[in-house]
């Protein structure tokens, strides 16, 4: 996103090719020849790890520069009837005035990527799509011993709505490898899920409370490892025997997505140590495990409101198993102003229940300000990590977040923005209070582009339990106050070179 926003000239559209004035497509390219492609929802969900297949030319003219795009309709879900109707937006970014200009104009006020488009008329006879695409592979090497490994991608298009893919003992050997962590915390670091079988249509199973983590299928090997072993030989991964995925749409708006996996069991050796003796022992690290992922979401009310429901199931062979069920809602009223946002949670793993639920409640005025008001919970039961992604449970938190701004020119300005945040997390049974923050930032931009302002970030004294998470015999114990101001100015973005001084001041005392 870098060579594009207010850093370059660039020219994009959006499609709307269900014409539901929800989901869609954006396509850009910039002068320099570099292209993005994002698929996106009108609450402002973007999904950049979505990379179809298009091509896009970049030609220079005395008159200025322009740009050809070449997109296959197979890329695209819709109805293929007779006449067609899409939504359609065309917008462009001019880098030495710092203007957007789109079409059609929207008020300042509205919130979202996909609405309000134009029509987009005039397709028909659009021939049908491949149905079937089959991409086979074959890895042959050979250090210690001759290895031979053969897979399969499938790709079927079921209806011009939805898709099929299936994949056979995948190799994901071409993905590009995670960065070097060094994670000093008490919690598990989460990686960016990069292999191109999940990456498609894996925005529709996000939420808030992340109910599928698709890296854990395909995780590295362990789960049957004694605690106080150390691990010293097994393999990075777990095989994937297979995995089928169906995505979806029907022709009332329900839209709906399933994900099966089987992995096969692996092999180890780990190491114990009794007295000053130590062990190695070589046995089954990972049971044979199935996976499961569904998620049905269906309109209601109007265009821009939602319910869904979730379910991921994970049966693992002599290993015991974990479900989770999950609801949650987008409700979009008075022409978009008022959201309602939640989710409820009910996990079960080897028949312990827990249950997690979070609400947000936000009001945006057109002209001048926002409001919003968040609170959440999870249980000391609540268990989702077998196929989710939840840092630690047995936690509540509260807060609220919001702005004035001034979005039309007057005077010097070209527009002013104030920005809050204030919220508080604990722990859950006691209350105690983990942590309570608040930031205020202030921005203002001049007609001749240069920009000033200001940043408020605080830290108030709570209480720090994260090596308990570490060893149990560790204290909790209580931080300080600590915070920092900064003013700032920035000479005008339109230029070559930008820049920004600032002057800051910050308080916090020492601690281990």
């Amino acid at each position: 996103m870098e060579g594009f926003n207010s850093n370059s000239d660039w020219v994009g559209f959006s499609i709307d090719s269900r014409n539901d004035d929800y989901n869609g497509y954006f396509f850009a390219v910039n002068a320099s020849g570099v292209k993005i492609d994002v698929s996106i929802s009108g609450h402002e969900d973007y999904d950049p790890s979505w990379d179809a297949v298009w091509n896009v030319a970049v030609a220079f003219d005395d008159d200025g520069w322009t740009a050809e795009f070449d997109l296959p309709f197979a890329m695209f879900q819709f109805d293929n009837i007779t006449d067609l109707v899409w939504g359609v937006e065309f917008l462009r970014g001019i880098h030495r005035v710092q203007e957007s200009l789109m079409w059609p104009g929207r008020a300042k006020a509205v919130r979202g990527s996909v609405f309000p488009l134009g029509v987009l008329l005039g397709l028909k006879n659009i021939p049908d799509p491949k149905q079937l695409e089959i991409i086979p592979y074959t890895l042959l090497g050979r250090s210690a011993e001759t290895r031979l490994d053969l897979g399969l991608d499938v790709r079927y298009r079921l209806t011009s709505n939805s898709i099929m893919k299936m994949t056979f003992n995948p190799d994901f050997g071409q993905v590009e490898a995670d960065p070097s962590v060094l994670n000093l915390t008490a919690f598990e670091t989460q990686f960016e899920e990069k292999r191109p079988f999940f990456i498609e249509g894996g925005s529709f199973f996000k939420n808030r409370y992340k109910l599928f983590h698709s890296r854990r299928i395909g995780q590295t090997p362990g789960m049957l490892v004694p605690e106080d072993a150390v691990i010293i030989d097994s393999p990075d991964a777990t095989t994937i025997l297979g995995a089928g995925k169906i995505l979806g749409e029907t022709a009332a708006g329900t839209k709906y997505g399933i994900i099966e996996a089987v992995t096969d069991e692996e092999f180890g050796v780990w190491e114990t140590e009794s007295g000053d003796t130590v062990i190695q022992e070589r046995g089954i690290i990972e049971p044979r495990t199935n996976y499961f992922i569904g998620r049905v979401e269906q309109p209601v009310f109007n265009n821009l409101s939602t319910v869904g429901v979730m379910m991921t199931d994970l049966r693992r062979v002599e290993a015991g198993y974990a479900n989770v069920m999950g609801l949650d809602w987008r409700l979009k009223f008075l022409d978009n102003a008022l959201t309602l946002k939640g989710q409820i949670v009910h996990s079960t793993k080897d028949g312990m229940s827990g249950n997690g639920a979070r609400f947000n409640i936000g009001y945006l005025d057109p002209k001048w300000w926002d409001l919003n008001f968040v609170t959440g919970f999870t249980d000391d039961q609540y268990e989702i990590n077998d196929l989710g992604f939840n840092e630690r449970n047995d936690k509540w938190y509260y807060g609220s977040y919001g702005g004035l701004r001034k979005q039309d020119p007057w005077g010097r300005f070209l527009g002013n923005h104030l920005e809050y945040r204030y919220f508080i997390s604990g722990r859950g049974g006691d209350g105690l209070t983990l942590s309570k923050s608040l930031s205020i930032e202030q921005r203002n931009e001049l007609k001749n582009y240069w920009s000033f302002g200001a940043e408020l970030n605080m830290q108030f004294a709570a209480y720090n339990d994260e090596d308990i998470f570490r060893d149990e015999r560790a204290w909790v114990y209580q931080s300080e106050t600590e915070g920092y101001g900064i003013l700032w100015f920035q000479t005008d973005k339109r230029k070559k070179l930008i820049l920004r001084p600032y002057l800051g001041y910050g308080q916090g005392e020492y601690r281990p």
